[in-house]
C-alpha cells in the first residue's frame, strides 16, 4: 500500500506515482467550416494521466492517494488522530508515555 500526500518536490517520484495511479481516455472534438459552408467535425481519444504529477503536488491538506495492489486508487480524507473518537485517551496516553520517556532519561 502506498500513500502520497501533497507537498512532495521530487519530480521523479511525482511522476512514478502519476504512472502508478494510470491513464484515461480524453476525447477532443474539432471542427472545421468549408468555404462553401460544410461542416466537419473530428472526434479524437488521447490517453492522459487520471493525477498529473503537479496534481499530486498540490493535494490540499487532509487529503490524500491511496494506492492498493488490487484496487484503483482511492482519494482519501485524512483526519486528524486528535479527533477520532478515541482522540482524548490518545492524548493521555502520549502524555503518559513521553513522561515516562523524560523519567527514565534523567536517570
Amino acid at each position: 500500500m502506498k500513500i502520497i500526500l501533497g507537498g512532495a518536490s521530487s519530480t521523479a517520484d511525482l511522476r512514478d506515482m502519476s504512472t502508478l495511479i494510470g491513464d484515461r481516455d480524453e476525447t477532443t472534438t474539432s471542427g472545421t467550416r468549408s468555404e462553401t459552408g460544410g461542416v466537419s467535425t473530428q472526434h479524437s481519444i488521447r490517453r492522459v494521466p487520471v493525477m498529473p504529477p503537479g496534481i499530486l503536488r498540490t493535494l490540499p491538506f487532509g487529503l490524500a492517494v491511496t494506492l492498493l495492489r488490487a484496487a484503483q486508487p482511492v482519494i482519501t480524507d485524512l483526519r486528524p488522530w486528535t479527533r477520532r473518537q478515541d482522540g482524548r485517551i490518545l492524548v493521555a496516553d502520549r502524555a503518559m508515555v513521553e513522561a515516562t520517556l523524560r523519567q527514565t532519561s534523567m536517570e
